[in-house]
């Protein structure tokens, strides 16, 4: 009895669209040039698998919190930093082993995950928007410390004149 709720519930899934997200880092090997390529590969296969792409960040460099090794063949690449990207897309579901298929046999992308999510963008730019508003606030706190010492030395010339 279960078994045939579970196989008309796995029916039903198969022809409709849902909507998922793939972020993925790939190997700091690559030239800043061929990153846009591989990207571009990474939409081609999402698209030949009958994908929709719905957004997309292109991948940034980061540094990454501990080291990973990618095994490929007969040789090993450790990493510390990776390109960081992610693309929205929407898809069947029964599609959606083909494009695993496809990240886990790229020689380029490091680690990857997909997940389900919702069309509408939920966090744009998420971790690299909060990255680059804590470089603005620490140079905003420097600004203001180096304003306060001209200030403070100012005034210091200034008494230094009176007297």
């Amino acid at each position: 009895m279960d078994k045939q709720l579970n196989d008309e519930v796995v029916n039903t899934n198969e022809g409709s669209l849902t909507v998922y997200e793939a972020s993925y880092l790939l190997l700091p090997t690559m030239s800043e040039e061929q990153v846009p390529q591989k990207v571009a590969s990474i939409k081609e296969a999402l698209v030949s698998a009958g994908a929709e792409v719905i957004s997309s960040e292109d991948p940034v460099l980061i540094d990454l919190a501990y080291s990973m090794v990618k095994v490929m063949q007969t040789s090993r690449a450790k990493a510390d930093e990776g390109y960081f990207g992610w693309v929205k897309f929407e898809v069947s579901g029964d599609k959606i082993d083909s494009i695993k298929k496809f990240f886990d046999n790229n020689a380029d992308v490091l680690r990857y995950l997909i997940i389900k999510t919702v069309k509408e963008n939920t966090l744009l730019n998420g971790k690299m928007k909060l990255k680059s508003e804590d470089k603005a606030k620490k140079f905003d706190e420097t600004l203001d410390e180096n304003i306060e010492e001209v200030a403070v030395e100012g005034d210091k010339v200034v008494e230094e004149v009176v007297a």
